[in-house]
């Protein structure tokens, strides 16, 4: 089969040329890990990993044979392996490391005592390391040669996944069992949350692996589906209703913190709203800075001070709080809201409206802390037009979301399935 007809079982069906613009799931790994503790640089010590194979200066050197026709997946055979060739019908165990050219450090791995578990029917696997792990034997150690081609593409996930680039592979086949015959989940029957909840918790532990890779986009695309899972599931009493929660809230804060690393406030916001919900928010300090910064992206700046100051008194020797705080203040001093004190709103637009909406709208658009500017209430039509007017010439977006009128750098957020007008109140 040619390699590059192979599609990646994401959802909404991404095809692979749209895997290697846009990203993919690397893996899925069961470890469940809380994003909010990889947003710092790692630091771990290599001690603490088991590492499968070594660094190769160069990938020239290596004696390989192909496994496809066209030569994009190469192998060697480390340690030999035994039983039936693999098929769609078997779940495996697996463990890798992988490494670029002339690097010592691994780019990604999964440890031998905490394999990855691959449904070879339904997986998330690129279509490199699915060709590699076809062509084994349980209990077989290979080293692959994998061409960007069927990995990671032209464009690679900047900065840790290259741009053109292959790839080396040491890939353990630790064990593969026949998949189950489940059939799909349906919703609407009861007893189905334990297989809800097993794969919610996949699906949001490659949330966070896309995450590590700053693909913010396909991160925010799974833990949507999770948190779509999780809402559709009939629940069968307290105790699933209280580990559905608990799973909600931490979707529901890592969407937060990737739709703030896309730019997309409103999206945040409305992730916050869900947190405040399920009374999670206003004693969460770190989910209050996260929806601070949302709300000072668009220019709601007295409910960010609001959420702010209440993040200093849950942590006030947080430096990075006080950080955000003096930005908002400095944000809010630089873009002074058109006054209507005094005007009439019947009255023609002047030259001084005009000049005021002016200086606001160039304002807003040299200043890249904010995305979204919150116009103030009781505007006229007259007013209205001129404002949308500014906005042309000045190539912005005028966009109304219920009775919020906002400049805006970009276009409505309206298009992600889960978005509902945020609540600023």
């Amino acid at each position: 089969m040619d390699p590059t007809t192979y599609r990646v079982a994401l959802e909404n069906g991404l095809n692979l040329k749209e895997v290697l613009t846009k990203g993919s799931i690397l893996h899925i790994n069961e470890g469940y890990e809380d994003l909010d503790e990889h947003l710092e640089p790692e630091t771990r010590d290599r001690k603490t990993y088991e590492y499968i194979g070594q660094p190769v200066k160069s990938f020239q050197e290596l004696q390989l044979d192909p496994v496809d026709e066209k030569g994009f997946v190469k192998k060697r055979i480390i340690e030999e392996g035994g039983g039936l060739p693999l098929n769609e019908e078997n779940t495996v165990s697996i463990a890798y490391t992988g490494y670029w050219e002339n690097e010592t450090e691994p780019f990604d791995l999964v440890k031998i005592s905490k394999p990855l578990v691959v449904d070879l029917k339904d997986n998330g696997l690129l279509p490199g390391l699915q060709l590699a792990i076809h062509s084994m034997l349980v209990g077989e150690l290979s080293l692959f040669l994998l061409s960007y081609k069927v990995m990671y593409g032209e464009m690679g996930i900047p900065p840790r996944i290259k741009a053109k680039a292959d790839c080396l592979f040491y890939i353990k086949l630790i064990k593969s069992i026949i998949t189950p015959k489940q059939g799909p989940i349906n919703f609407s029957e009861a007893n189905m949350f334990n297989r809800v909840h097993h794969e919610v918790k996949l699906l949001y532990s490659s949330g966070v692996t896309l995450h590590k890779t700053k693909n913010y986009m396909a991160a925010t695309q799974v833990f949507r589906k999770s948190v779509s899972m999780l809402h559709k599931c009939r629940l069968a009493n307290e105790d699933e209703e209280k580990i559905q929660e608990k799973l909600l809230i931490k979707l529901y804060s890592n969407l937060a913190i990737c739709y703030n690393k896309l730019k997309k406030p409103l999206q945040a916001c409305t992730s916050c709203n869900e947190l405040n919900r399920l009374n999670s928010l206003w004693n969460n300090s770190k989910m209050l800075f996260q929806n601070a910064k949302a709300l000072r992206m668009i220019g709601q700046f007295s409910e960010a001070e609001k959420k702010l100051r209440r993040a200093i008194k849950l942590q006030p020797s947080n430096e990075e709080l006080q950080m955000e705080l003096d930005l908002l203040l400095q944000t809010r001093d630089s873009c002074k809201q058109i006054t209507l004190f005094g005007r009439d709103t019947l009255e023609p637009v002047n030259d001084n409206f005009k000049r005021a909406v002016d200086v606001l709208i160039i304002n807003f658009k040299n200043n890249v802390n904010l995305c979204k500017l919150t116009l103030p209430s009781g505007l006229n039509k007259d007013e209205m037009d001129y404002v949308k007017e500014a906005c042309i010439r000045e190539n912005l977006f005028f966009n109304v979301i219920q009775k919020n009128y906002f400049l805006d750098k970009d276009v409505n957020e309206k298009d992600d399935p889960l978005w509902t007008s945020p609540d600023f109140n």
